[in-house]
């Protein structure tokens, strides 16, 4: 999407903190499948080119929400815990004179 309003170019320069003007400049010559990525991933904006998918789309939206409080939930974390633990050894019986005292 290309933009080319001044309004949106400005609102995008606050938006995005680490735009500098170089960058500002390029948005209204974008070409289709152009992109600027910006964000927590990346340290600066960086221009990349979107291929066309090559893949049939069929995957399923998972409930991520649902799967996090699933995993978190107490009986859950217990069953974890408990197939998590190294088995105890058996401890000898303690004798005394030959003799079991337990």
């Amino acid at each position: 999407m290309r933009i080319v309003n001044p309004v949106d170019q400005e609102s995008l320069k606050h938006g995005v903190e680490a735009a500098g003007r170089d960058l500002l400049k390029e948005l209204p010559s974008l070409t289709k499948g152009q992109v600027i990525i910006s964000g927590a991933c990346v340290n600066t904006p960086v221009l990349c080119r979107v291929r066309q998918r090559l893949t049939r789309h069929g995957g399923e939206t998972l409930d991520a929400p649902g799967m996090w409080q699933t995993y978190f939930q107490d009986h859950q974390i217990r069953d974890r815990a408990a197939a998590e633990a190294p088995l105890a050894s058996r401890q000898r019986p303690q004798k005394f004179r030959g003799v079991s005292i337990e």
